[in-house]
């Protein structure tokens, strides 16, 4: 009788374990997911003003949003630009917009700067 009481102790400990471990991985993903759709918004509304600024036209710039937990999101600005004056302004250009949208963001240039010669040999 006592091995029995053992055996459905126990069976009912791993199903409690395996509803608990399933419990925390889905609140996992759902933080994951909300951080994921939050970059996504950011780096479309960092999209317009960028393709809008009319000292970056004939430059291709993207930034790309990730947002790491617990931790402030970070813009990557990817493309080129045909001047160093260009990128600067790429730049202020998503520090102006973060700060509208009240946000604090980590900027990581990797902008290419390219000059007329560079993009007719490309």
């Amino acid at each position: 009788m006592d091995s029995s009481w053992g055996a459905v102790l126990l069976a009912v400990g791993l199903v409690l374990l395996v509803g608990v471990a399933g419990f925390a991985g889905q609140i996992f993903f759902a933080r994951r997911s909300r951080r994921d759709d939050e970059a996504s918004v950011l780096q479309q509304a960092l999209i317009e003003p960028l393709a809008r600024e009319p000292a970056l036209a004939g430059a291709g710039v993207v930034p790309v949003v990730t947002s790491p937990s617990r931790r402030r999101p970070r813009v990557e600005l990817t493309g080129w630009v045909p001047s160093h004056e260009m990128n600067a302004v790429a730049v202020r250009v998503v520090e102006r917009e973060a700060r509208k949208l009240g946000r604090s963001v980590r900027i990581i240039d990797s902008l290419e700067v390219m000059d007329h010669r560079q993009q007719r040999g490309a």
